[in-house]
Protein backbone atom coordinates (compact mmCIF):
# COMPACT_ATOMS: atom_id res chain seq x y z
CA UNK A 1 0.00 0.00 0.00
CA UNK A 2 0.99 3.71 -0.67
CA UNK A 3 0.04 6.13 2.22
CA UNK A 4 -0.37 9.96 2.32
CA UNK A 5 0.11 11.48 5.99
CA UNK A 6 0.18 14.96 6.06
CA UNK A 7 1.78 16.21 9.20
CA UNK A 8 3.53 13.38 9.24
CA UNK A 9 6.40 14.68 10.79
CA UNK A 10 4.01 15.73 13.92
CA UNK A 11 3.86 13.09 16.91
CA UNK A 12 0.90 11.43 15.53
CA UNK A 13 1.96 11.33 12.25
CA UNK A 14 5.58 10.47 12.77
CA UNK A 15 4.34 7.38 14.75
CA UNK A 16 2.19 6.29 12.27
CA UNK A 17 5.14 6.29 9.56
CA UNK A 18 7.25 4.76 11.45
CA UNK A 19 4.67 1.82 12.07
CA UNK A 20 3.37 1.13 8.56
CA UNK A 21 6.99 1.58 7.32
CA UNK A 22 8.16 -1.23 8.78
CA UNK A 23 4.83 -3.07 7.47
CA UNK A 24 6.72 -2.36 4.52
CA UNK A 25 4.45 -0.09 3.58
CA UNK A 26 5.12 2.99 0.97
CA UNK A 27 4.55 6.70 2.35
CA UNK A 28 4.44 9.98 1.26
CA UNK A 29 5.00 12.76 4.09
CA UNK A 30 3.55 16.20 3.62
CA UNK A 31 4.93 18.10 6.39
CA UNK A 32 6.25 21.80 6.68
CA UNK A 33 8.63 21.06 9.45
CA UNK A 34 7.19 24.15 11.69
CA UNK A 35 6.18 21.75 14.64
CA UNK A 36 9.35 21.26 16.89
CA UNK A 37 11.12 17.80 16.87
CA UNK A 38 9.66 17.62 12.95
CA UNK A 39 13.65 17.74 11.77
CA UNK A 40 14.54 14.89 14.46
CA UNK A 41 11.88 12.74 13.66
CA UNK A 42 12.94 13.01 9.88
CA UNK A 43 16.07 11.94 10.40
CA UNK A 44 14.83 9.07 12.50
CA UNK A 45 12.71 7.75 9.92
CA UNK A 46 15.44 7.87 7.50
CA UNK A 47 18.04 6.06 9.21
CA UNK A 48 15.47 3.36 10.51
CA UNK A 49 14.57 2.36 6.95
CA UNK A 50 15.71 4.24 4.32
CA UNK A 51 18.94 2.13 4.30
CA UNK A 52 17.22 -0.86 3.74
CA UNK A 53 14.10 0.30 1.06
CA UNK A 54 15.31 3.93 -0.07
CA UNK A 55 11.82 4.60 -1.22
CA UNK A 56 9.75 3.78 1.31
CA UNK A 57 9.43 7.31 2.75
CA UNK A 58 8.88 10.35 0.19
CA UNK A 59 8.67 13.70 1.93
CA UNK A 60 7.60 16.95 0.91
CA UNK A 61 8.30 19.99 2.64
CA UNK A 62 4.86 22.13 1.93
CA UNK A 63 2.57 24.63 2.99
CA UNK A 64 -0.77 23.30 3.34
CA UNK A 65 -2.33 25.08 0.57
CA UNK A 66 -0.04 23.56 -1.26
CA UNK A 67 -0.56 19.83 -0.49
CA UNK A 68 -3.43 19.04 -3.02
CA UNK A 69 -1.83 20.01 -6.28
CA UNK A 70 1.42 18.08 -4.73
CA UNK A 71 -0.54 15.23 -3.72
CA UNK A 72 -1.15 14.50 -7.57
CA UNK A 73 2.01 13.54 -8.23
CA UNK A 74 1.50 10.51 -6.09
CA UNK A 75 -1.15 7.35 -6.70
CA UNK A 76 -1.77 6.64 -3.07
CA UNK A 77 -4.74 4.57 -1.56
CA UNK A 78 -5.40 6.49 1.46
CA UNK A 79 -4.42 9.21 2.93
CA UNK A 80 -4.11 10.28 7.08
CA UNK A 81 -4.92 13.77 7.30
CA UNK A 82 -3.27 15.15 10.56
CA UNK A 83 -1.73 18.48 9.36
CA UNK A 84 -3.69 20.79 11.49
CA UNK A 85 -3.56 24.07 13.98
CA UNK A 86 -3.88 22.01 17.26
CA UNK A 87 -4.07 24.72 19.89
CA UNK A 88 -7.39 26.11 21.73
CA UNK A 89 -5.28 28.68 22.72
CA UNK A 90 -3.69 29.80 19.43
CA UNK A 91 -7.35 29.39 18.16
CA UNK A 92 -7.94 32.57 20.48
CA UNK A 93 -4.90 34.48 19.40
CA UNK A 94 -5.57 33.86 15.48
CA UNK A 95 -8.67 32.48 14.44
CA UNK A 96 -8.61 33.22 10.63
CA UNK A 97 -5.81 31.13 10.44
CA UNK A 98 -6.74 28.51 12.36
CA UNK A 99 -10.14 28.21 10.24
CA UNK A 100 -7.97 28.73 7.07
CA UNK A 101 -5.82 25.49 8.19
CA UNK A 102 -8.37 23.01 9.78
CA UNK A 103 -11.58 24.13 8.45
CA UNK A 104 -10.55 25.10 4.59
CA UNK A 105 -7.35 23.46 4.60
CA UNK A 106 -9.47 20.37 5.19
CA UNK A 107 -12.02 20.98 2.68
CA UNK A 108 -9.65 22.03 -0.38
CA UNK A 109 -7.69 18.47 0.30
CA UNK A 110 -10.90 16.49 0.47
CA UNK A 111 -12.62 17.95 -2.95
CA UNK A 112 -9.45 17.43 -4.62
CA UNK A 113 -8.76 13.66 -4.20
CA UNK A 114 -10.46 10.75 -4.88
CA UNK A 115 -9.27 8.35 -2.54
CA UNK A 116 -10.19 7.69 1.19
CA UNK A 117 -9.08 10.33 4.07
CA UNK A 118 -9.23 9.39 8.21
CA UNK A 119 -8.92 12.76 9.75
CA UNK A 120 -8.02 13.61 13.24
CA UNK A 121 -10.47 15.49 14.84
CA UNK A 122 -11.18 16.55 18.46
CA UNK A 123 -13.55 16.33 21.25
CA UNK A 124 -13.81 20.21 21.41
CA UNK A 125 -16.24 19.63 18.44
CA UNK A 126 -18.75 19.12 21.57
CA UNK A 127 -18.05 22.27 22.91
CA UNK A 128 -19.63 23.55 25.94
CA UNK A 129 -22.32 20.63 26.10
CA UNK A 130 -19.94 18.70 28.16
CA UNK A 131 -19.43 21.09 30.62
CA UNK A 132 -23.58 20.95 31.42
CA UNK A 133 -22.93 17.16 32.27
CA UNK A 134 -23.73 17.27 35.86
CA UNK A 135 -19.92 16.38 37.92
CA UNK A 136 -18.93 15.28 41.19
CA UNK A 137 -16.05 16.70 43.05
CA UNK A 138 -13.36 14.23 44.58
CA UNK A 139 -9.92 14.62 46.14
CA UNK A 140 -7.83 15.02 43.31
CA UNK A 141 -10.17 15.06 40.52
CA UNK A 142 -13.46 15.48 38.81
CA UNK A 143 -15.78 12.86 37.63
CA UNK A 144 -19.16 12.77 35.49
CA UNK A 145 -21.80 12.34 37.52
CA UNK A 146 -25.07 10.36 36.17
CA UNK A 147 -25.21 8.26 33.00
CA UNK A 148 -21.79 9.12 31.41
CA UNK A 149 -20.00 7.86 34.52
CA UNK A 150 -17.53 5.58 33.61
CA UNK A 151 -18.89 5.16 30.52
CA UNK A 152 -17.80 8.44 28.92
CA UNK A 153 -18.99 10.65 25.94
CA UNK A 154 -20.38 8.53 22.87
CA UNK A 155 -20.36 9.66 18.93
CA UNK A 156 -23.91 10.24 19.79
CA UNK A 157 -23.56 12.79 21.76
CA UNK A 158 -24.39 16.80 20.60
CA UNK A 159 -22.13 18.77 18.95
CA UNK A 160 -24.89 21.73 18.71
CA UNK A 161 -23.22 23.32 21.74
CA UNK A 162 -23.84 27.26 23.07
CA UNK A 163 -20.37 27.68 22.57
CA UNK A 164 -17.72 26.15 20.92
CA UNK A 165 -13.84 27.49 21.31
CA UNK A 166 -12.72 28.54 17.67
CA UNK A 167 -10.49 25.53 17.77
CA UNK A 168 -13.40 23.23 18.15
CA UNK A 169 -15.42 25.20 15.45
CA UNK A 170 -12.64 24.72 12.54
CA UNK A 171 -12.47 20.95 13.99
CA UNK A 172 -16.11 20.24 13.83
CA UNK A 173 -16.45 22.28 10.14
CA UNK A 174 -13.46 19.75 8.91
CA UNK A 175 -15.80 16.58 10.73
CA UNK A 176 -18.66 17.42 9.22
CA UNK A 177 -16.95 17.57 5.68
CA UNK A 178 -14.46 14.81 5.94
CA UNK A 179 -17.90 12.41 6.40
CA UNK A 180 -19.68 14.09 3.50
CA UNK A 181 -16.56 13.51 1.24
CA UNK A 182 -16.76 9.48 2.37
CA UNK A 183 -13.73 9.73 4.82
CA UNK A 184 -13.26 8.63 8.52
CA UNK A 185 -13.09 11.14 11.41
CA UNK A 186 -11.74 10.17 15.07
CA UNK A 187 -12.72 12.82 17.74
CA UNK A 188 -9.58 12.02 19.88
CA UNK A 189 -8.89 12.41 23.13
CA UNK A 190 -5.42 12.73 24.54
CA UNK A 191 -2.71 11.53 22.89
CA UNK A 192 0.87 10.75 24.31
CA UNK A 193 3.73 8.96 23.50
CA UNK A 194 7.29 8.83 22.20
CA UNK A 195 8.42 11.95 19.90
CA UNK A 196 5.85 14.33 22.11
CA UNK A 197 7.51 17.34 22.19
CA UNK A 198 4.54 18.81 24.29
CA UNK A 199 4.35 22.45 25.25
CA UNK A 200 2.39 24.46 27.38
CA UNK A 201 -0.44 24.70 24.54
CA UNK A 202 -0.63 21.22 23.27
CA UNK A 203 0.72 17.72 24.68
CA UNK A 204 0.23 18.29 28.31
CA UNK A 205 1.49 14.75 29.46
CA UNK A 206 4.77 15.29 27.78
CA UNK A 207 5.10 18.71 28.83
CA UNK A 208 5.22 17.86 32.31
CA UNK A 209 7.43 15.12 32.01
CA UNK A 210 9.62 17.33 29.80
CA UNK A 211 9.48 19.90 32.63
CA UNK A 212 10.65 17.71 35.31
CA UNK A 213 13.58 16.89 33.93
CA UNK A 214 14.37 20.40 32.63
CA UNK A 215 13.91 21.65 36.41
CA UNK A 216 11.39 23.85 35.09
CA UNK A 217 7.85 24.58 37.02
CA UNK A 218 4.74 23.63 35.63
CA UNK A 219 1.53 25.64 35.97
CA UNK A 220 -1.66 24.18 36.24
CA UNK A 221 -4.65 26.46 35.39
CA UNK A 222 -7.71 25.98 37.56
CA UNK A 223 -7.64 23.41 40.17
CA UNK A 224 -5.92 20.36 38.46
CA UNK A 225 -8.86 18.15 38.81
CA UNK A 226 -9.59 17.93 35.13
CA UNK A 227 -9.83 14.94 34.11
CA UNK A 228 -8.96 13.57 30.50
CA UNK A 229 -8.20 9.68 29.43
CA UNK A 230 -5.14 9.92 27.51
CA UNK A 231 -4.35 6.98 25.00
CA UNK A 232 -0.87 5.71 23.92
CA UNK A 233 0.53 6.21 20.90
CA UNK A 234 1.39 2.40 20.18
CA UNK A 235 -2.52 1.83 20.71
CA UNK A 236 -3.55 5.03 18.52
CA UNK A 237 -1.46 3.72 15.80
CA UNK A 238 -2.57 0.13 15.85
CA UNK A 239 -6.65 1.96 15.34
CA UNK A 240 -5.22 3.68 12.62
CA UNK A 241 -3.85 0.91 10.92
CA UNK A 242 -7.17 -1.28 11.24
CA UNK A 243 -9.45 1.57 10.06
CA UNK A 244 -7.61 1.57 6.94
CA UNK A 245 -7.74 -2.15 6.28
CA UNK A 246 -11.45 -2.05 7.08
CA UNK A 247 -11.86 1.35 4.89
CA UNK A 248 -14.62 0.41 2.80
CA UNK A 249 -17.01 -0.62 5.96
CA UNK A 250 -16.30 2.49 7.79
CA UNK A 251 -16.60 5.22 5.66
CA UNK A 252 -18.67 8.05 6.41
CA UNK A 253 -18.31 7.07 9.97
CA UNK A 254 -17.03 8.86 12.93
CA UNK A 255 -15.19 7.30 16.69
CA UNK A 256 -14.88 8.97 19.77
CA UNK A 257 -11.01 7.72 20.74
CA UNK A 258 -9.49 7.68 23.93
CA UNK A 259 -7.98 5.78 26.65
CA UNK A 260 -11.69 5.18 27.88
CA UNK A 261 -12.54 5.27 31.48
CA UNK A 262 -10.18 3.09 32.98
CA UNK A 263 -7.23 5.56 31.32
CA UNK A 264 -8.34 8.57 33.17
CA UNK A 265 -6.31 10.79 34.91
CA UNK A 266 -6.45 14.44 36.48
CA UNK A 267 -3.71 16.75 35.91
CA UNK A 268 -3.28 16.73 39.76
CA UNK A 269 -2.59 13.13 39.83
CA UNK A 270 -0.10 13.28 37.23
CA UNK A 271 1.88 15.66 39.35
CA UNK A 272 1.91 13.25 42.05
CA UNK A 273 2.70 10.32 39.96
CA UNK A 274 5.87 12.44 38.26
CA UNK A 275 6.59 14.05 42.10
CA UNK A 276 5.63 17.95 40.32
CA UNK A 277 4.59 20.68 42.92
CA UNK A 278 2.65 23.12 40.30
CA UNK A 279 1.83 26.80 40.46
CA UNK A 280 -1.75 27.55 39.80
CA UNK A 281 -3.62 30.51 37.79
CA UNK A 282 -7.18 30.73 36.46
CA UNK A 283 -9.37 28.45 34.39
CA UNK A 284 -8.79 29.21 31.14
CA UNK A 285 -11.97 29.69 29.08
CA UNK A 286 -14.03 27.03 27.92
CA UNK A 287 -11.77 24.43 29.77
CA UNK A 288 -13.86 20.82 29.94
CA UNK A 289 -13.43 19.96 33.76
CA UNK A 290 -14.11 16.51 32.36
CA UNK A 291 -13.59 14.51 29.21
CA UNK A 292 -13.44 10.87 28.51
CA UNK A 293 -14.46 8.34 25.65
CA UNK A 294 -16.87 6.08 25.31
CA UNK A 295 -14.90 3.77 22.95
CA UNK A 296 -17.72 0.94 22.64
CA UNK A 297 -18.10 1.69 19.23
CA UNK A 298 -14.39 1.15 17.79
CA UNK A 299 -14.34 -1.79 19.47
CA UNK A 300 -17.67 -3.31 18.36
CA UNK A 301 -16.89 -2.10 14.81
CA UNK A 302 -12.83 -2.95 14.66
CA UNK A 303 -12.17 -4.61 17.57
CA UNK A 304 -9.60 -1.92 19.05
CA UNK A 305 -9.54 -1.71 22.26
CA UNK A 306 -6.28 0.44 24.60
CA UNK A 307 -3.53 -2.42 25.33
CA UNK A 308 -0.95 -0.05 27.46
CA UNK A 309 -2.46 1.64 30.75
CA UNK A 310 -1.65 4.95 31.47
CA UNK A 311 0.91 4.35 34.38
CA UNK A 312 2.51 2.08 31.97
CA UNK A 313 2.44 4.46 28.99
CA UNK A 314 3.43 7.24 31.25
CA UNK A 315 6.66 5.01 32.29
CA UNK A 316 7.60 4.77 29.05
CA UNK A 317 7.44 8.30 27.81
CA UNK A 318 8.90 9.23 30.74
CA UNK A 319 12.07 6.59 29.93
CA UNK A 320 12.13 7.84 26.48
CA UNK A 321 12.33 11.36 27.35
CA UNK A 322 15.65 10.12 29.75
CA UNK A 323 17.00 8.70 27.03
CA UNK A 324 16.82 11.35 25.05
CA UNK A 325 17.87 14.62 26.79
CA UNK A 326 19.92 15.47 24.39
CA UNK A 327 16.56 16.38 22.04
CA UNK A 328 15.08 19.05 25.01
Amino acid sequence: MIYAITGGLGFLGFNLAKHLTSKGHDIIIFDNMSRKGSEHNLQFLKQLHMPKKPQSITTVTSDLDDIPTKLKRYKVDLIYHFAAQVAVTKSYESPASDFRINAEGTFNLLRSVDVPVIFSSSNKVYGDNVNQIPIKEEQTRYDFDGEYSEKGIPETFSVDASKHTYYGCSKLVADIYTREFGGVVNRFSCLYGQSQFGDLNQGWVAHFIISKLKNQPVTIYGNGKQVRDILYSDDVVKLLELEALNIEKIRGEVFNIGGGYKNTISLLELCEMLDIHPMFEGWREADQKVYYSNISKARRILNWKPEIDAKEGINKLQKWWEDNKNLL
